[in-house]
């Protein structure tokens, strides 16, 4: 595979050299990405949903190298171009490893090592002058932070009707072949629009909607996917459960001046159908399993930034409110769902780390209990070279983990805890970044559920992290 990619490389190299023999313009991009944990005082507690709080530290430091390079071929006139983007990472500083292993195409490029993260064309519609684009194949798609923004394939398209910007989409997460006659299609597949338009001047204001349905074939009980609090997200399923799932949304943006905010509201809606669901961790149940169920959705999600920006200051005041559920044992599904995502406002609970492969979770919530954040960001740009800041958070469950500890106590907690967060980057050279940052988490009693000795029923662990980068992008 690595001589394969070698040899397209050269052949592309020696395409741009001759110069006349393309009617394509071809653009070479890189983002050349070292980074490194300094330390952690938990290197148990980052480990993509698996995390636990040992009594006392474990404490690590490790560096890492991703690597990103990708190609951008288009016509003169930039109505037609070809992208084609490839990943090496993250490859462990001292640990050992295949590069090769596959190419990915579904949720988030699903490879190893070497990955093709982009593989899309992207065209104009001759009928619609430069009005509006079509793009297919592997590429980057954004329906909301929140809810869906990551790497799949599918057909998109962005219009332009006057002042509204219209956007119709379907994608493919999941092909699931027919080889017999009377084999049903149970593809996965997810539908989306989106109208975008502005009231007035400062003022950016969308509309959407996303439906996602599959329908495996589910004839033995036997094998019905069992969904766990743990991984309670739609990238989770693949194609195993009976998925109707759609989603509602507004958010936009405004800028008055010095002021400025952002919004996000969503509800889900739905059903999960001839599922098993256990409410557990690592091993942990309280709840009893819900053996073959179909499970009704309703959930919500609210967000909203507001800031100042005065001179080379900005203050940032961010809150969201993801709906958790309160009863494990029911048939409702009352916790917000996320598809597919990288939730990065916070270093201890999200991916706000430059080692970012090493997080606790990837969703903008706990289990299936929903979060709550209450967040206030200063940064300060001192130069073009030199910039810095930091944040305050105080975060919740929206419902209380409930749990019994050792001593055979139920528990019943939603504290998160209060973190504090800071950052420093700057420009060696235009292009080469050097940045550092560091995150305390202060814990709260709701960290106690993931503690390996379960017996007070408050918090005994803290978490900090501190990681740095040095990333080249051309």
């Amino acid at each position: 595979m690595v001589k394969r990619v070698v040899i397209i490389i050269i052949a592309l190299l020696m395409a741009i050299v001759s110069g006349s023999a393309l009617a394509a313009d071809i653009k070479i991009k890189g983002d050349f990405n070292n980074r490194f944990t300094i330390y952690n005082n938990h290197n148990d507690w980052f480990q993509a949903e698996k995390g636990v709080l040992g009594d006392g530290n474990s404490s690590e430091s490790w560096g890492e190298a991703k690597y990103r390079m990708w190609f951008n071929a288009a016509t003169n006139d930039d109505k037609v171009k070809g992208v084609w983007a490839w990943e090496v990472g993250s490859l462990e500083y001292g640990k050992s490893g295949n590069i090769g292993k596959g190419v990915g195409g579904s949720y988030s490029g699903d490879a190893i090592n070497l990955e093709t993260r982009w593989l899309y064309t992207d065209f104009q519609l001759p009928w619609l002058a430069d009005k509006a684009r079509i793009r297919m194949g592997l590429q980057p798609f954004t329906v909301n932070k929140y809810l869906w923004s990551e790497t799949i394939m599918g057909v998109t398209s962005d219009i332009a009707l006057g002042p509204v910007n219209l956007n119709l989409s379907w994608l493919r997460p999941y092909r699931d072949p027919v080889t017999d006659d009377d084999d049903d299609v149970e593809d996965l597949d997810a539908f989306y629009a989106r109208v975008n338009f502005k009231p007035v001047d400062g003022i950016k204001v969308g509309f959407f909607g996303l439906y996602m349905t599959g329908d495996p074939d589910h004839s033995d009980p036997a094998n019905y996917m069992t969904i766990t609090s743990q991984n309670y997200e739609v990238k989770k399923f693949k194609n195993s459960t009976d998925l109707d799932l759609y989603v509602f949304g507004v958010d936009g943006k405004a800028v008055v001046g010095d002021l400025f905010a952002s919004w996000d509201l969503m509800y889900q809606g739905g059903s999960v159908d001839d599922v098993n669901f256990k409410e557990s961790y690592n091993g942990w149940d309280y709840n009893k399993c819900r053996v073959n169920e179909d499970f009704d959705v309703s959930a919500w999600l609210a967000h909203v930034d507001i800031g100042y920006k005065i001179n080379k200051m900005k203050f940032t005041y961010t809150f969201w409110y993801a709906s958790g559920d309160d009863d494990g044992s029911d048939s409702d599904f009352d916790a917000f769902m996320a598809v597919d995502i990288d939730c990065k406002e916070n270093m201890t609970i999200f991916k706000a780390m430059y080692t970012e492969d090493d997080y606790f979770t990837e969703k903008d919530y706990l289990l299936d209990k929903g979060f709550i954040m209450n967040k206030l960001t200063f940064d300060y740009k001192a130069s073009k070279k030199l910039s810095f800041g930091t944040a305050a958070m105080y975060m919740w469950t929206a419902e209380d983990i409930v749990y019994v500890d050792d001593d055979g106590k139920q528990r019943k907690e939603d504290e998160v805890g209060i973190e504090i967060n800071a950052y420093l980057k700057y420009k060696i050279y235009d292009n080469l970044e050097f940045a550092i940052n560091a995150g305390y988490l202060f814990s709260g009693d709701a960290m106690d559920f993931w503690e390996v000795d379960q017996r007070d029923g408050s918090s005994d662990e803290d978490i900090f992290t501190s990681t740095c980068r040095v990333r080249y992008k051309f």
